[in-house]
């Protein structure tokens, strides 16, 4: 990664930067990139280059005007002293006791916290989760996402083609569920991610995801972003999530 002397001046540069960053940890984490059968000092120097490389990286999205004021920033700054001072106490750059990389996925999980923020305050905004929804769920018809979202079929083939304009109509319903679907995408397939919207669960006292929305999408955000980021464990509807099969039964 080159040094950079400013910030990004985009959010999406910023999330790009971040998530590059994120990607250097966990290939630094993996074994095989230990050099321990180089000498000591051949060691040291590409720990010292990998580790100059990566303090300018973190002090370029720590000082960023998005995080400069926030606890993520403070907390990469924290890990950057402790990762110098696990250096420091081990001079013969072998990290017998994985202390170093435990300092590095511990700034992996920081980032990695900090890309979910990023697209999390994106999809606040209504326009932005109907292209995310419709991105997602591109294997769902048109008919189907426009009765979730409570729009025409129309609507949802504008979207999908990018002609997203502002959103007049139920955008804290698009929003929260824009919201699920990004935690959804982790676990199930686009078809399973429609599913699981009409799916009666238990800890909702067998009423679905949907039945909620239609209620009151503000006062049940709570429980259903905790389901989503569930995923899968909160069903019981066997392959369909995964797209075994084409229909519930």
């Amino acid at each position: 990664m080159p040094a950079v002397l400013e910030p990004p001046s985009t959010e999406a540069a910023l999330r790009d930067y971040a998530e590059e960053l994120s990607h250097d940890f966990e290939e630094r984490l993996d074994p095989e990139l230990t050099p321990e059968g180089s000498e000591p000092n051949e060691r040291a120097t590409v720990r010292q280059k990998f580790f100059d490389e990566m303090r300018t990286a973190i002090r370029t999205i720590a000082n960023s005007p998005a995080w400069r004021a926030h606890d993520l920033a403070r907390d990469l700054l924290l890990l950057l002293e402790d990762w110098r001072d696990e250096m420091d106490a081990d001079p013969e750059a072998i990290d017998p006791e994985w202390r170093q990389k435990e300092v590095l996925q511990r700034l992996r999980v920081v980032l990695q916290t900090m890309i979910r923020q990023m697209d999390h305050d994106k999809i606040d905004r209504p326009e932005h989760a109907a292209t995310l929804i419709t991105n997602l769920m591109e294997d769902v018809e048109d008919r189907e996402v426009a009765g979730l979202l409570e729009t025409t079929p129309k609507m949802i083939a504008r979207y999908r083609s990018g002609e997203v304009g502002q959103i007049r109509k139920n955008p804290t319903r698009i929003t929260l569920i824009g919201q699920l679907v990004y935690e959804l995408q982790y676990s199930m397939t686009p078809r399973g991610m429609f599913l699981w919207f009409d799916a009666p669960m238990d800890a909702l006292a067998g009423r679905t995801p949907r039945q909620l929305i239609d209620d009151d999408p503000i006062a049940n955000r709570a429980a259903l972003m905790s389901l989503a980021r569930g995923g899968r464990a909160q069903l019981d509807l066997g392959g369909v999530i995964h797209g075994d099969v084409d229909d519930a039964p």
